[in-house]
């Protein structure tokens, strides 16, 4: 087979030689006169000079760096070109950053060759563009041999180019741009095994109107933050930016679609980079968990994932090309912002400060709280409310679980007031005999909103044949991952910046298996310490608490409690900023 030019040249002769037609140089038409090249090269042809031309990049599909979808892109993207860039796969960072220099710089398609099954689709693929030669960075034997294969049947040049070397980064591939500090919370970890509980507060009895919660304290062993074991704090790590686009890129429409590849994979970018760029879009590698620095870079435009994509880096991707933000802005939950809550339930004021006024009032009371927290160097404090959704009943009640359930119409007064003063929502469960999934898809029209988190209190989970108030409720990491997963859903499903997730905690017991909880992307998950009475013994707690188990994939948060009643003295904003790890989250009941 012949290149496309070629071809329709020879056609044209034949067919001139086979009607005995007159050519410039024999103008009487004697049959067997002698053909001379001019007289091909100047020969009629149907088809017009080949020049490039290429498609807007669809976004139907998201690209994928692999053979089939390279093939995707240029079908989609190119016509008529005369050279192409073939390379193995998978390919190295420097050798598919030179392939997309050179793609780049002959206009043409950067294409993959992973094995004999892909030839035909190159072959037919090369022959559809009129390609004349391919170009190739550093191939391997199986690849020199199918270049071999293709230049016979096509009827094509082949030539092999020399991967410069570029400095490496660790394992993530090329350096080529300065180090990018990004601000991320840093990982926790486990520092020494769980400490000997001790006993803890007294659950109080909540279930009339009339009882009143017990003047017992925490007798967790005493310390001070000071002292407490090396924890995780929100220090900002350092990562290294390991993509740059080749040089020679089409430069990109300002409503051009972005193509976004995760920062530790910049093989992908490069290999992706030339087509999306002839498409009028561009390609950027980025931390996707920098939300905010995302949709910096995105700028309004369309977005899409490479394929393949897990469906947390599409949510990722798409909350940056949204308008949706948190209170205060930005997506990021933590560093990014604290919250100081006042907790309660509406229906009584036994259980807590929101219960002791309407909710008007009571987004006056925690907005100035929360001005009490404001300080240089900390991250802004804003107000919210714990509203504790279901109630720990000491009877069984009609549904026999020892929860009483709010109505959504009791509520709703209540989250309306707070996310229209731009106050912060968390539901608290206390979920008796049921489970803690069942009790949170009671709400979820609430949970599918922005600014709208979600509490679970082990302490009120009860056994079948357990009773509140006669021990502390415990439960296990394989519930609750069954609503982190159920939270991580919606999340996607309605493209929501992460949503807070709290864990009360005061003894060990009540997560006895807390480094097995995940924790993705999705959400910010939060332990809050509820230990009470003295000061001394609230630093305990904390600690105690800070020193259980952590998974090595765990990324979590620490919220400090104030009881107005119990704590003696109640810790000053002053103090409870003090604290090591800074808590992200204080509550006031």
């Amino acid at each position: 087979m012949v290149s496309r030019s070629r071809h329709l040249v020879s056609i044209a002769v034949v067919l001139m030689l086979a009607a005995g037609c007159s050519t410039p140089e024999d103008p009487t038409g004697v049959a067997g006169a002698e053909p001379v090249e001019e007289v091909a090269t100047t020969a009629p042809t149907t088809e017009a000079p080949c020049r490039p031309r290429y498609e807007p990049m669809p976004t139907a599909r998201a690209p994928e760096p692999t053979p089939a979808g390279l093939l995707m892109l240029s079908e989609s993207v190119y016509y008529c070109v005369d050279q192409a860039i073939l390379v193995d796969f998978p390919a190295s960072a420097a050798v598919a950053r030179e392939a997309a220099a050179a793609a780049a710089g002959v206009e043409g398609p950067l294409l993959a060759f992973a094995g004999p099954a892909d030839l035909g689709p190159l072959s037919a693929e090369l022959e559809r563009l009129g390609i004349e030669e391919v170009l190739t960075v550093e191939p391997s034997a199986e690849l020199t041999a199918a270049l071999g294969q293709l230049a016979a049947d096509l009827q094509i040049g082949s030539t092999v180019m020399t991967a410069p070397t570029v400095t490496t980064s660790g394992s993530t591939g090329p350096t080529t741009t300065a180090p990018a500090t990004v601000d991320e919370p840093a990982e926790s970890s486990a520092v020494s095994p769980s400490p000997p509980d001790t006993t803890g507060p007294v659950p109080p009895d909540q279930t009339t109107a009339g009882s009143t919660e017990p003047g017992s304290t925490s007798t967790e062993p005493t310390g001070s933050p000071t002292t407490a074991a090396p924890t995780p704090t929100t220090s900002a790590p350092t990562t290294v930016v390991t993509y740059a686009a080749p040089a020679g890129l089409a430069a990109a429409g300002d409503d051009g679609p972005v193509v976004v590849v995760g920062i530790d994979d910049p093989v992908a970018a490069y290999l992706l980079a030339p087509a999306v760029a002839a498409g009028g879009g561009e390609v950027i590698a980025a931390d996707l968990a920098d939300t905010d620095a995302l949709r910096s870079r995105i700028a309004g435009r369309a977005a899409v994932p490479t394929g393949g994509a897990t469906p947390t880096v599409q949510w990722q991707v798409a909350l940056a090309a949204s308008d949706t933000e948190l209170f205060g802005g930005g997506t990021r939950v933590f560093p990014d912002r604290r919250i100081v809550a006042y907790y309660g339930n509406p229906m009584t004021f036994r259980l807590g400060l929101l219960g002791e006024t309407d909710p008007a009032r009571a987004v006056e009371r925690v907005t100035e709280r929360a001005a009490l927290y404001q300080g240089d160097g900390l991250p802004p404090a804003q107000p919210g409310f714990e509203i504790i959704a279901t109630v720990a009943s000491t009877s069984a009640g009609d549904d026999g679980n020892y929860s009483n359930e709010m109505d959504l119409e009791v509520l709703r007064p209540w989250i309306e007031a707070a996310l229209a003063n731009d106050v912060m929502v968390i539901l608290d469960l206390q979920p008796g005999r049921t489970d803690f999934l069942t009790q949170a898809q009671l709400y979820e029209e609430f949970l599918r909103l922005p600014n709208v988190g979600l509490a679970l209190d082990p302490e009120w989970r009860l056994e079948p044949d357990q009773r509140h108030l006669r021990q502390i409720g415990r439960v296990t990491a394989e519930e609750i991952n069954s609503v982190v997963d159920y939270l991580a859903e919606l999340v996607r499903q309605e493209t929501l910046p992460p949503k807070i997730l709290i864990l009360h905690q005061f003894k060990s017991q009540m997560l006895p298996d807390r480094e097995l909880i995940r924790t993705p992307p999705e959400l910010a998950v939060v332990v809050h310490v509820d230990g009470q009475g003295s000061l001394g013994s609230k630093y305990g707690t904390w600690a105690a608490m800070l020193d259980a188990p952590v998974g090595p994939d765990q990324q979590l948060w620490w919220a400090w409690k104030n009881f107005i009643d119990e704590d003696f003295p109640t810790a000053t904003p002053g103090q409870v900023n003090a604290v090591e790890p800074l808590p992200v989250i204080v509550t006031y009941q």
